[in-house]
């Protein structure tokens, strides 16, 4: 058939159906193709990010209001606990003082005002043992430091005296002859020009009178025990072992010692060995009171000390 005579515009099968079917050319070979759709995950993500966000940021505001109130409570519980026992503490401290510092001469005036001169272990009978004596000398070791003697030799000089006998004599444990403990330098001598005595004392030990009547003067040592001479009067003159039951009645005279110092005072030991009340014979207007404080130690680590102390004090013309 001739190309060139058919029609374009006449259907060659006339008897067929025409069709009527569009065709598109598909996306994929447009220049530009329409836009796809974009995924929306990423907002919902954000979304719930922040509705956690407000729940977490609610909750903890919720639960700081809640426990504010508990918190203070108990804070305020706690200082009262510790607040009490603090009072007492003061208290107790006032009553029994165990630390003398060179600036608590006022508290120390008023302790010893507070504590009678007759010690209450001396009516119940508390004994207390000195402490460690390696060399069974009669000085603790703690004395040997402090009169620099032998802690393993129970006779530093070797002149036949056990250096705690000789220390409460008066005599030098580091040098035989007879040398006097007053010319060591361990000691010095401590002169009361008002009430008119003197005694001796540790030269590394601190002595402090409470007050300016001089009636009472402590002797500390460095780790809390001290020794104190308190100087009471006796208008009515009694014999000391009288005069003492009439400041004590409950005492029982059979429990206290009777005593004569290295210096001729005579008087009376407590029953716990700790005070002793002296006088001289031929005058007790005035009574001599030497008491050992131990503090809070359980052990007495200057006894020998304080036996020295007793014998060494003497009164002036």
């Amino acid at each position: 058939m001739d190309n060139q005579n058919v029609n374009p515009n006449v259907n060659p099968n006339p008897g067929a159906k025409p069709n009527y079917d569009i065709h598109v050319m598909p996306d994929k070979f447009y220049i530009n193709q329409p836009p796809k759709k974009k995924s929306k995950w990423w907002l919902i993500l954000l979304i719930v990010l922040i509705v956690i966000i407000i729940i977490l940021g609610g909750v903890y505001f919720l639960s700081q209001r809640v426990t504010a109130p508990t918190v203070n409570v108990n804070t305020n519980v706690a200082n009262e606990n510790v607040n009490m026992p603090d009072v007492n503490l003061n208290e107790n401290l006032n009553e029994a003082p165990l630390n003398l510092n060179e600036a608590d001469l006022l508290n120390l005036n008023e302790n010893t005002n507070i504590a009678p001169v007759f010690n209450e272990t001396t009516e119940v009978g508390v004994t207390l043992e000195s402490s460690a004596d390696a060399d069974k000398d009669g000085l603790t070791d703690v004395e040997e430091e402090l009169y620099q003697t032998e802690v393993n030799k129970p006779d530093t000089d070797l002149d036949g005296y056990l250096d705690g006998a000789e220390v409460v004599d008066g005599y030098n444990p580091k040098q035989a002859s007879g040398a006097k403990l007053a010319d060591s330098g361990l000691v010095n001598l401590y002169t009361n020009n008002l009430l008119k005595y003197t005694v001796l004392y540790l030269s590394s030990w601190l002595a402090k009178p409470v007050d300016s009547s001089l009636q009472s003067v402590i002797f500390q040592s460095a780790n809390g025990e001290y020794l104190q001479v308190l100087v009471e009067n006796n208008d009515q003159k009694l014999g000391v072992l009288e005069w003492f039951l009439t400041q004590s009645p409950s005492s029982d005279p059979n429990k206290l010692k009777p005593f004569t110092s290295k210096s001729g005072l005579v008087g009376i030991i407590s029953e716990d060995g700790l005070t002793y009340y002296l006088a001289p014979a031929e005058d007790t207007s005035k009574i001599y009171v030497v008491t050992y404080n131990v503090g809070t130690k359980t052990e007495l680590n200057f006894l020998t000390t304080f036996k020295m102390m007793i014998n060494s004090l003497t009164l002036q013309p």
